[in-house]
């Protein structure tokens, strides 16, 4: 409710046995919304009770095997091999190792055409 009243639209939903999520584009980023419905899945996501928080940023890229090259190479360590999700592929950074923020980087597959 709170992006609608910014003026955000709803552009979408996915729903899958862990969350539902929904993205609300804002030009060519979007803001995505996870609400994490397994319990098991809620505690390792939202420690110590919390409600909500920002778990991390997402860029949509081109190259993950670039990508995790790069970050590597700046001393960032990254999930690997990629984790699929729907029709993405994804990493993530340490946090640790990233200035205490979790990166999301993933790969959508091209548009034929």
């Amino acid at each position: 409710a709170q992006l609608e009243a910014l003026g955000l639209t709803l552009g979408r939903t996915n729903e899958n046995a862990e969350s539902f999520a929904r993205y609300y584009p804002c030009g060519d980023p979007s803001v995505e919304l996870i609400d994490v419905r397994d319990p098991e899945a809620r505690g390792r996501r939202l420690p110590g009770g919390e409600q909500a928080r920002i778990e991390h940023i997402a860029f949509e890229v081109d190259d993950l095997e670039e990508v995790r090259d790069v970050l590597a190479a700046r001393g960032v360590a990254v999930s690997w091999p990629p984790f699929p999700s729907g029709t993405a592929q994804m990493i993530w950074t340490d946090g640790e190792s990233s200035g205490g923020v979790q990166y999301q980087f993933l790969v959508r597959p091209r548009e034929s055409g």
